[in-house]
C-alpha cells in the first residue's frame, strides 16, 4: 500500500538521510528538477513524512495512491458503504435460496387445482427452497390430480416451475362397468400409444376410424378379474388433410376506356342527397371518396363516387401456371385444417381436367397428431 509523493525544497539530499535515521522506508526515490524530488512511502507512514518534510522546511505533495489505499480511504469517508455491500450480497443470496414467484406450465383446466395443492403445502412466494421436497410435492400432486400423467417440478433461478402434462381422458361410451374409454378423435394411422391406465386395443401400424376404442377402460387384477378404470394415456396417429381447388383456363381482365361519370351526394346521419346524379356503366370500376363539409360545426359529408368505364377481355391461360395456380390454392386449403405447428410429413397432389375449362387440383397433407379423444 504504497503512495508517490513529490517534495520541493533545497538540499533534498538530507531528506532520505534524515528519512533512514528516522525508520522511514523510502523507495523509487528520483529528481524531477533541480528542486524536487519523486519517491514512493508506505501509507501508514505518511503522517511521519509530513512532519519530517515540515520540521526542514520542505513542501510535500500527493502525487498517486495505490488502489488499496484508495478503497480504505473510501471506506473511512462512507462508514457505511462496507455494511451496505455486505447486505446486499446477503439479500442476493438469500434471494437464490427463497422461492420468489410460482410458474405452473400446460396445466390447462386443472391450474386452479394446481395452486390450491401447492398452497396447502405452503409453497409461496418469501418461502425457502430448503423448507420444502420436490420429490413430496410431486407426490402430493400425483395423488391430487389424476388428470394429470405426468408433473416435473424444478428451480429456475427463484421461480419455482411446474410442468403439467395432462392425460387424454376418454369419452364416456355404453358399457357395462361404467369404465371411460379413450376414443379415437378422428381416422389415421396410430404411430405411437402410451398407457397409463386401461387395456390398449390398437397397435403401431394400424389404420382406426373416428370413434374407434384406443384404450379400453378395464383393467385385470391379479385374480383375473376385470374392473373398471379410467382409461388415461396418450395416441399419436398420421392423419390426413384434404384441400381441392379449381382454376379456370381462360384468363380476363378488364382495361379502362378513359369514360367517366361523377355522382355527388351529400349526408347526414338522417337524410341523404342527391347533388350530381350519374348511370352507371354496364362495366365500371367505381371509386369513393368522402369529404368532411367544414365550417357549418354539423355532422355533414360529401361522397363523390367516380364510375371509370372498362372493357373486360378474355385470353387463354397455360395449362401449366394454372396448375400451379390451383395447387398453391388447394394446399392453402389443407393447410388451413392442420394444427398450427403441425409438421408435414408427406404431401400428394392430383390434376385433372374438366371439359377443358378448367383445372382441378387436391391435395392431400399428411402429419402427425393427438388423436385420443377428451372427456366431454
Amino acid at each position: 500500500m504504497h503512495v508517490t509523493v513529490e517534495i520541493e525544497g533545497i538540499n533534498l539530499e538530507k531528506l532520505l538521510r534524515a528519512a533512514a535515521e528516522s525508520g522511514l522506508l523510502v523507495t523509487g526515490a528520483q529528481r524531477c528538477g533541480p528542486r524536487t524530488m519523486r519517491l514512493r512511502v508506505y501509507a501508514h507512514q505518511m503522517k511521519r513524512l509530513r512532519a519530517l518534510c515540515a520540521r526542514f522546511g520542505w513542501e510535500l505533495r500527493e502525487i498517486r495512491a495505490g488502489s488499496l489505499v484508495r478503497a480504505a480511504r473510501l471506506l473511512r469517508r462512507r462508514t457505511m458503504l462496507l455494511p451496505s455491500l455486505a447486505l446486499g450480497a446477503l439479500l442476493v443470496w438469500l434471494s437464490g435460496q427463497m422461492i420468489l414467484s410460482v410458474q405452473i406450465d400446460n396445466a390447462q383446466e386443472n391450474v386452479a387445482e394446481v395452486r390450491h395443492v401447492l398452497a396447502e403445502a405452503g409453497v409461496r412466494p418469501g418461502r425457502l427452497k430448503a423448507a420444502f421436497s420436490l420429490d413430496d410435492l410431486r407426490a402430493r400432486l400425483a395423488l391430487r390430480l389424476p388428470g394429470l400423467s405426468f408433473v416435473g417440478l424444478r428451480y429456475a433461478g427463484s421461480t419455482l416451475v411446474c410442468d403439467c402434462q395432462p392425460a387424454a381422458l376418454g369419452e364416456q361410451v355404453d358399457v357395462p362397468g361404467g369404465e371411460m374409454d379413450i376414443v379415437a378423435a378422428q381416422p389415421g394411422i396410430v404411430t405411437r400409444i402410451s398407457v397409463s391406465s386401461g387395456t390398449p386395443q390398437v397397435t403401431p401400424g394400424q389404420a382406426v376410424c373416428k370413434g374407434q376404442v384406443l384404450i379400453r377402460g378395464v383393467e385385470r387384477t391379479q385374480k383375473g378379474q376385470l374392473r373398471a378404470v379410467r382409461a388415461q394415456g396418450q395416441v399419436s396417429a398420421r392423419v390426413y388433410a384434404q384441400g381441392e381447388a379449381k382454376v379456370s383456363l381462360t384468363e380476363t381482365t378488364t382495361v379502362e376506356t378513359g369514360q367517366t361519370r361523377t355522382r355527388v351526394t351529400v349526408h347526414t346521419p338522417w337524410h341523404v342527397r342527391v347533388v350530381r346524379d350519374a348511370q352507371p356503366f354496364a362495366s365500371q370500376d367505381v371509386s369513393r371518396e368522402k369529404q368532411v363539409i367544414v365550417g357549418l360545426y354539423l355532422p355533414l359529408w360529401r361522397e363523390i363516387e367516380t364510375y371509370a368505364q372498362t372493357e373486360v377481355f378474355s385470353s387463354p391461360r397455360d395449362r401449366g401456371d394454372a396448375a400451379s395456380i390451383a395447387q398453391g390454392a388447394a394446399e392453402k386449403i389443407a393447410k388451413d385444417q392442420c394444427p398450427r405447428d403441425a409438421l408435414i410429413l408427406d404431401k400428394w397432389v392430383n390434376y385433372s381436367m374438366i371439359d377443358n375449362e378448367f383445372v382441378y387440383a387436391t391435395v392431400v397433407l399428411e402429419y402427425e397428431t393427438a388423436i385420443a379423444g377428451r372427456t366431454k
